[in-house]
């Protein structure tokens, strides 16, 4: 993908972020972490994001869970949670930085938006390799908590290096493209 693309996506990501960070009174300079759940949870992706957001303060980033609302997570002062609709989808998705993609996730939808994903091992993404400089997202090899907390520390401390990070975006949106 062209570079220009690329930095009109990135700048049309910081406006949303900057419109939905304000209208939810998040705090502006952190990552954006979005967990859509728009299937039914299985037993065992609920007690990982259950588990996950417990320890969610710790990292410094802002988490949005977009879920219908039958799907309760107990309260969290670094987690807002919004009602699942297309809007909100589409706004999240625009405004996100990262995402944690579960199996039952659209993994390009999340690429093709500059958003880059949280995930168990699956083909569409790949781990960055910030020595190669490859890779288009963060993978976790267990389906557990520390697993997911571990791949989620590197993407929050990659995310601080701008360069590192828009690279990382165009490889997924390029992923996206050769498809």
């Amino acid at each position: 993908m062209e570079e220009t693309t690329v930095n009109s996506l990135l700048k049309q990501k910081k406006e949303t972020k900057k419109a939905l960070v304000k209208d939810l009174h998040l705090t502006k300079k952190t990552p954006l972490l979005a967990i859509v759940l728009d299937k039914d949870l299985t037993k065992q992706h609920k007690e990982l994001i259950t588990a996950f957001l417990k320890g969610a303060p710790a990292l410094n980033m802002e988490v949005i869970v977009l879920a219908d609302k039958t799907i309760k997570f107990a309260k969290n002062p670094r987690v807002t949670t919004l009602s699942y609709n297309r809007q909100n989808r589409k706004i999240l998705l625009e405004a996100a930085d990262m995402a944690l993609a579960f199996p039952f996730n659209d993994v390009q939808e999340m690429l093709i938006n500059g958003v880059i994903p949280v995930s168990i091992d699956r083909d569409e993404v790949e781990n960055y390799n910030p020595n190669e400089e490859t890779g288009n997202g963060f993978i976790y090899e267990k389906n557990d908590p520390w697993h997911l907390f571990a791949a989620l520390v590197r993407a929050r401390e990659t995310f601080k290096f701008p360069y590192d990070w828009k690279h990382i975006v165009r490889e997924g949106v390029n992923s996206v493209a050769k498809n």
